[in-house]
């Protein structure tokens, strides 16, 4: 191919000079003839036909020489090609990364696949993921990569009927059933479990539909009950009970446990006790589970970060669970009932810094009505329904608490923005702690913010958030930012000593942070928030603004 190659560029000289013969012999017809109004004779008809075949029997000559020379051309890139691979093949000898040893090649590989996991089923993307993207680089790599087991220790699973089968698979897999694509989990399980060594193990496995069809992957999972860390079940956990049952007194390592399942009228004959005796689970998240206290056993004293998402409580069982869980730092309630009698007492939960509550404003009374928090830190809420503030005030005047952060979603309910903003002036008005906001309501230029406006000097009434540092405001149904725009500019401290707000005592603190999400059908306008904006900048206060209608 070379010589061949090399032959046709050395015959480039010939051919050149014969196209140039070629154009020598092309003489162009005589401008008579080429006149409209020329009329050949027979005699001239035979001349041009014969010019005619000429002109033919070269152009087939030239389209022959083309045609060798795009053959050659072709086989030029291709001998380039293969002259570029085995440069690389040369230099890759020479590569300074051959040099490094496996231990410094495996923690750079770590640092590569950190935060990624291997997951079941796969994807059409997951052979260019990590870390079998590490694997597929050549087989020095790829035996570095088997030798470490933290690359292996995070798997999955989602064996939810049916099982989507990516093309990738499919076209290596001639049996696509779910029940050949089980056992072909089941492969990638074991494996994952081999190479993970004696590495603490993070999983998570979803199951629904046949859910025999899971004993297999749970049965794997718990004979390295030992080196559970970070459990992740999304199934009918009381339909497993007997497969789980030999992972009791044989989970302590266990940190993180997240059990969901979905609501059944059905109880268990017998409690769960696979997690009771766990000595270092901190860190608890329960879905859908209906008397989780009565049919779960778990070391609840121990439990420093609960998450309760949707549960089903029994009455009382709501402060059950609060007394035996008193040393919480961090608790999230979402979507749950709270049926307690109204002569219970309040659990106090001293340790407790982080407090979400998602609930109806009904039930977001009654969980404050059964806490009390004098250390909290951070309060979230978010009500589906108006808000009531009348238990909330109650529970931090008892507790003396002093949060710092506060995120409020109102419900936003048109029907009921007068009361529910009144409900927020009256949470505000006990929360004087509070450095940085987000609120997120309704027509709130109209009724609250009027109420943070900072004057000074001060009025016999204390000032609403008097430590603010930080505010991000969304209102869904602006009407008009002149409030909000009079308001936080009289947040902003400035240097001035003779302004007409009057001057700033020692020790007060003035905004630094403004972000503004409003909107209002149709697309709305606010102008006056370029005074805001203005007076922001100039006294260096950071400040986002955005609207939308």
């Amino acid at each position: 191919m070379q010589s061949r190659a090399i032959g046709e560029l050395a015959g480039n000289n010939d051919l050149r000079l014969q196209n140039a013969s070629v154009r020598h012999t092309l003489l162009s017809l005589p401008a008579s003839q080429l006149h409209s109004s020329f009329v050949p004779t027979p005699m001239d008809e035979i001349v041009i036909e014969s010019g005619i075949q000429n002109v033919k029997s070269t152009l087939n000559s030239v389209n022959e020489q083309i045609s060798r020379l795009r053959s050659t051309l072709a086989e030029l890139e291709t001998y380039r090609e293969d002259l570029h691979t085995t440069l690389l093949q040369h230099r890759s000898v020479l590569s300074s990364q051959r040099k490094l040893p496996p231990e410094i090649l495996g923690e750079i590989f770590l640092l590569a696949a950190d935060g990624c996991r291997l997951t079941w089923p796969p994807t059409n993307a997951s052979a260019d993921e990590m870390p079998w993207l590490l694997c597929k680089v050549c087989s020095y790599w790829r035996t570095v990569a088997y030798s470490l087991p933290k690359l292996w220790s995070e798997v999955h699973m989602d064996i939810r009927y049916p099982i989507a089968v990516p093309s990738s698979l499919d076209s290596d897999v001639a049996d696509t059933t779910y029940e050949s694509t089980l056992r072909l989990g089941e492969r990638f399980l074991q494996t994952c479990l081999d190479r993970s060594g004696n590495q603490l193990l993070t999983f998570s496995i979803k199951v629904d539909g046949l859910l025999d069809k899971a004993h297999s992957f749970l049965e794997m999972l718990v004979q390295h009950s030992e080196r559970w860390e970070d459990v992740s079940l999304h199934l009918d956990i009381f339909s497993h009970h007997s497969i789980l049952a030999p992972a009791r007194d044989r989970v302590p390592n266990l940190r993180r446990l997240h059990i969901g399942t979905s609501l059944s009228d059905s109880m268990p004959p017998t409690p769960l006790d696979a997690f009771e005796n766990a000595p270092k689970l901190k860190e608890l998240s329960l879905t859908r589970i209906i008397h989780p206290f009565h049919i779960i056993r778990l070391p609840w004293s121990q439990i420093t970060h609960l998450t309760s998402n949707s549960n089903t409580f029994s009455e009382g069982e709501f402060t059950l669970i609060m007394r035996h869980t008193d040393n919480l730092t961090s608790f999230t309630t979402h979507r749950e009932r709270i049926l307690e009698v109204a002569s219970s007492d309040p659990v106090p939960l001293n340790h407790l810094r982080y407090l979400e509550i998602v609930n109806k404003g009904s039930y977001i009374a009654k969980t404050f009505q059964f806490l009390t928090t004098p250390n909290l830190q951070e309060l979230h809420i978010q009500a589906l329904t108006p808000f009531l503030a009348d238990q909330t005030i109650p529970m931090l005047t008892r507790a003396q608490c002093k949060p710092t952060h506060l995120v409020f979603h109102s419900s936003l309910v048109e029907e009921a923005v007068w009361e529910e903003n009144f409900g927020i002036i009256w949470l505000l008005g006990g929360l004087p702690s509070v450095v940085n906001l987000h609120l997120t309501a309704l027509r709130s230029s109209e009724e609250i913010m009027s109420r943070l406006s900072y004057r000074r000097p001060q009025t016999n009434s204390p000032p609403f958030l008097p430590n603010l540092h930080t505010i991000v405001l969304e209102d869904r149904h602006c009407r008009s930012a002149l409030n909000i725009a009079e308001t936080l500019s009289s947040r902003i401290r400035t240097n001035s000593t003779g302004n007409t707000l009057g001057s700033w005592t020692f020790g007060e603190k003035g905004l630094k942070s403004i972000s503004l999400r409003l909107s209002h059908p149709p697309g709305p306008a606010f102008p006056e928030l370029n005074v805001l904006k203005n007076f922001a900048v100039k006294h260096g206060v950071a400040i986002d603004i955005s609207s939308s209608g």
